[in-house]
């Protein structure tokens, strides 16, 4: 047991501390939804504690709308409470509490009843409701197809409606609980209620100087009869003078009659524009002392009076140029609402402007122009067109005036600058070019009058001889349209077919005949040199020659960058130049610079043979435009020098043994020996053995004869054995012969040899 009353004391103690909590909260929209239970009265506020403390401190002021009204009995009306903080932000879920005082009529018809919580809007009995404001927008509609009625609710708002079946004042409280100061935490509002109804005069709108007849009906609300004998007061409280007749005064008070009707006319003073507001009180006498008299309803009415306006536009073109056709356009209307009579424009133009036509068609005389348009409604507008044309430079103001009945009076200008184009033309090019060379020419169009040129173009027909480098024989160039000190360049390139001088004209033209012409002198020239080259037509091998080389420029034009080149051909290698000549890589180059016409350059170059042939030798020469090229041919021959060697291997020897004879042939020339005849001559002491060679011998006696060595190169060697047998004493002498088809003589020699017993 005891366990058990511990457990209902724990409970009891979390559930005040969570009230405690939930009391301390910023929000006390939380603090019913936290106990839950019904709404009542006594819990608007925390329990004990939080109560005596600003509990929601973000809540701060209340408004209701509206806070005075009057309607018909038996009708509905709403009231709409906003809470908000201090910054004027509406705020959610916020307690009102709706309360109709004692004494008055009315009852609570409902409530605000949004939301999901048990703590959503109620209605406690007809005098007393809670409702919280909304976390969204609403809608309240009335329930018809009308939406004109339908109220608008916005976030942090709430609502209550309240009727009354009878007459009399409904007066209600609005609280919230949450608001801390007690003098923002209310709001009164009080609704007056009656039997009665009526129709205010609606807004009017009269022509000046005439007169406005207005009524105000009230009739009963329950039954719709008439209200005979309510008093309504008019007041005209602003505006031009004006007053109600036949009173003339600007305050008067009328009864309705039979039909529930009060009229009055109002008249104007004197004529003039502009608007009278009028405000009109219903007053309704009571039954003598027991009821003072009820004021039902205040009211406005606005009466406006008009009178007729004219104004004029008139517009031109800002730019013209002389010639040109310009179109003024004149626009006259009425703003008013009324009808403007006798309207007339005049319209003078400027010297320099002369008169073109017009529509409708205008009263000339000289620079002067004059329509007459009749009468023109209110709001309706008539248009005149003019066309003029420009026949000089300058800036124009041209105005017209228009006037009605009424002394009504305007004026309206435009202003028209009239300028004249002027095209400069320039054409720049190189003065002197070589036949070769692209030429660049660059045309510059100018406008340098003060109004745009248009359809420029620029067109270069090429004297004969000159094409562009696409193969034209003219250039056109669109420029378009050139405002005022603009320029537009082109540039393009043209080639010449041969030498000879070019005077080219570009034409500028634009539209109203503007022209402007440039023309360039160019003179073409053409370098042409002549190379010439000499050098000995025969060499031996290994021998140097010396060759002559001449360049001269025979053209009309320089020759730029001038290089003669001479390749060493094979068999010949470089020794020496004149004239700067540098040899690298097999060849002599000389920089000869820009050759002038007629001017020549001579230079020298030494070569050596290093083979026997024909050789040919080139040099060649090119510069900017032109090239060049000479050859000469030299014959290199060489020298076949036999040389005749002979030699003893035994000197000196015996009678009966062999003596060996060698014999040696060498080319020590430059040339191949041909036809080498080797013929040996045995002394009486002697006898042939044998014999060996390059070629076969015949022996005739004495005389060894060997077969001809058909050739012998150069330091070649041919080699001949000749063994002999000694058949005599003697110091003898071995004798030999050599030929050849080179030589002119034989070589003679000889080989002493002692022989003994």
């Amino acid at each position: 047991m005891k366990k058990k009353q511990a457990l209902v004391i724990f409970g009891l103690l979390l559930a005040t501390t969570l009230i405690m909590v939930a009391g301390c909260s910023s929000y006390p929209t939380r603090f019913g939804v936290l106990h839950g239970g019904h709404i009542s009265r006594e819990h608007g506020k925390p329990m004990e504690g939080g109560y005596y403390s600003d509990f929601d401190p973000q809540a701060a002021t209340l408004e209701v709308t509206p806070l005075e009204d009057t309607n018909p009995v038996q009708t509905q009306h709403v009231l709409i409470a906003t809470v908000k903080d201090a910054e004027g932000n509406p705020l959610t879920g916020r307690r009102v509490e709706w309360m109709i005082a004692e004494g008055s009529v009315g009852s609570i018809v409902e409530v605000d009843e949004s939301g999901w919580y048990n703590t959503r809007g109620h209605k406690v009995d007809n005098k007393f409701a809670v409702s919280h404001t909304n976390y969204g927008d609403h809608v309240l509609t009335r329930g018809n197809n009308d939406p004109s009625d339908d109220v608008h609710l916005k976030k942090g708002q709430t609502w209550l409606t309240i009727t009354s079946p009878i007459e009399g004042d409904t007066h209600v409280v609005a609280y919230a609980p949450a608001i801390f100061d007690w003098d923002k935490h209310k709001v009164f509002a009080v609704k007056h209620w009656n039997d009665a109804t009526w129709e205010w005069p609606p807004n009017a709108t009269n022509p000046i100087g005439t007169t406005h007849d207005m009524q105000v009906k009230v009739t009963q609300f329950s039954d719709g009869t008439p209200l005979p004998g309510v008093i309504v007061n008019f007041k005209i409280v602003s505006g031009p003078d004006a007053k109600f007749d036949p009173s003339g005064k600007k305050a008067i008070s009328v009864k309705t009659d039979a039909m529930g009707v009060a009229k009055v006319k109002l008249a104007q003073a004197r004529p003039v524009e502009g608007q009278n507001v009028i405000e009109m009180e219903i007053i309704r006498e009571q039954c003598g002392e027991c009821n003072p008299a009820m004021r039902l309803a205040v009211g406005k009415m606005t009466k406006t009076w008009v009178g007729p306006r004219i104004g004029i536009k008139k517009t031109a073109p800002a730019k013209a140029g002389v010639g040109d056709t310009i179109t003024y356009n004149i626009t006259v209307n009425n703003p008013g609402k009324a009808v403007a009579t006798n309207v007339m424009v005049v319209d003078v133009l400027p010297a320099g402007i002369t008169y073109v036509s017009s529509t409708p068609a205008a009263r000339v005389a000289g620079q002067k122009l004059q329509w007459s348009l009749g009468s023109l409604t209110k709001q309706q507008s008539k248009a005149i067109a003019v066309k003029v044309k420009a026949t000089k430079t300058g800036t124009f103001e041209n105005c017209a005036d228009v006037t009605a009945n009424n002394n009504l009076k305007a004026n309206a200008c435009a202003t028209t600058v009239v300028t004249a184009p002027k095209l400069a033309l320039t054409k720049t090019g190189p003065a002197e070019v070589l036949v070769c060379e692209t030429i660049t020419y660059t045309v510059t169009v100018t406008n340098n009058g003060d109004g745009p040129a248009a359809n420029v173009k620029v067109s270069d027909k090429l004297p004969a001889g000159l094409k562009t480098t696409d193969g034209q024989t003219s250039v056109v160039v669109n420029a378009g349209t050139l405002q005022p000190g603009q320029s537009k360049k082109a540039t393009y390139k043209v080639t010449a077919a041969k030498k000879g001088t070019y005077n080219n004209t570009a034409v500028a033209t634009g539209d109203g005949n503007l022209k402007a012409e440039a023309t360039h002198k160019l003179v073409v020239k053409e370098p042409v040199l002549v190379l010439t080259k000499t050098g000995p037509a025969e060499r031996y091998v290994n021998r140097n020659a010396t060759y002559e080389i001449t360049i001269t420029n025979k053209g009309d034009g320089d020759a730029r960058n001038a290089i003669m080149t001479d390749t060493i051909p094979s068999g010949m290698t470089f020794v020496s130049a004149t004239g700067g000549g540098t040899f690298a890589d097999g060849k002599v180059n000389w920089n000869l610079g820009t050759l002038a016409p007629n001017v020549t350059k001579k230079v020298s170059l030494t070569l050596k043979a290093t083979r026997i042939g024909n050789i040919k030798n080139r040099v060649t020469a090119e510069a900017l435009c032109v090239n060049a090229q000479a050859e000469t041919s030299t014959k290199i021959t060489g020298i076949a020098a036999i040389l005749l060697e002979v030699v003893d291997l035994e000197d000196p020897i015996e009678i009966g043994t062999n003596e060996t004879y060698v014999i040696t042939v060498t080319n020590q020339g430059s040339a191949v020996g041909t036809g080498i005849k080797v013929v040996a001559t045995l002394p009486a002491e002697l006898a042939y053995v044998s014999s060996s060679g390059p070629t076969t011998a015949a022996v005739a006696g004495k005389v060894i004869t060997f077969a001809p060595l058909a050739n012998l190169a150069p330091k070649a060697k041919a080699t001949y054995r000749l063994v002999v047998k000694g058949i005599g004493a003697g110091d003898v002498r071995f004798k030999i012969e050599l030929n050849s088809d080179q030589m002119t003589s034989p070589v003679m020699e000889t080989e002493s040899t002692h022989i003994y017993k």
